[in-house]
């Protein structure tokens, strides 16, 4: 027997707990109410090992941001604060200035949590991402990061090419890293940020990079110009 949560097909007993996930206390379905009390929901760890990318796309989806947090027990790695202005259209259709702190916090979690029940192979080394919030509707988001790609998309900043060390890596760089473009190095004029979409303008004419690039930190706190 199988279960459809969120248009993904589930086995039965993974299915009834991802649906515990999401509904808790509720069952939503009939058929599932006399056994619902004995349904434990998933787990973080338990949501890792699910070699289905869909169905671990759902399972985090229901999750939800604080469970993931409480139950990898994340090491925070890098807070920082960047105060901001940009320009905002009012109720009113015009034009106003904006001033806010947004702040972005680097996290590391255990790669233990990912490996458990591995038998072969090598495990997931720890992984790391950052925490941050959308700047107008104050929703916070969770987003995975490659720590070695960050590395890579400062090194000039860190001056040493082949010196990788997560310790000197901040949150800023790794927001910036989330950014990618097919504009190469010096040739962005500025950033415009609406949500998810990222709008950059070149400087003049250019050749485009064959492969699109992460952003670095000093282009993130320099050319992001207006957000929203």
């Amino acid at each position: 027997m199988k279960i459809i949560v969120n248009n993904v097909e589930f086995p039965f007993d993974l299915g009834c707990r991802i649906l515990k996930m999401k509904h808790k206390e509720n069952c939503p379905l009939e058929q599932l109410q006399d056994f619902w009390d004995e349904i434990v929901p998933l787990s973080f760890k338990e949501i890792a090992q699910i070699n289905n990318l869909e169905q671990r796309r759902v399972g985090i989806l229901y999750l939800g941001i604080e469970k993931i947090i409480s139950d990898v027990n994340p090491k925070l790695l890098s807070k920082k604060t960047l105060k901001k202005s940009t320009l905002w259209v009012d109720a009113n259709g015009e034009l106003t200035e904006h001033k806010f702190n947004d702040t972005y916090e680097l996290y590391e979690v255990d790669g233990s949590y990912f490996n458990e029940g591995l038998r072969n192979g090598r495990g997931m080394d720890n992984c790391y991402y950052i925490r941050c919030k959308d700047t107008s509707t104050d929703r916070e988001y969770l987003i995975w990061i490659d720590l070695q790609s960050v590395w890579n998309s400062n090194e000039i900043a860190f001056g040493n090419r082949w010196g990788f060390d997560k310790s000197k890596i901040n949150a800023i760089q790794c927001i910036a890293w989330t950014i990618q473009t097919d504009v190469p190095i010096g040739s962005i004029e500025k950033i415009v940020r609406q949500g998810d979409c990222i709008m950059i303008k070149p400087k003049g004419k250019y050749t485009p990079l064959l492969s699109p690039r992460h952003l670095s930190e000093r282009e993130y706190k320099e050319l992001l110009i207006a957000e929203s």
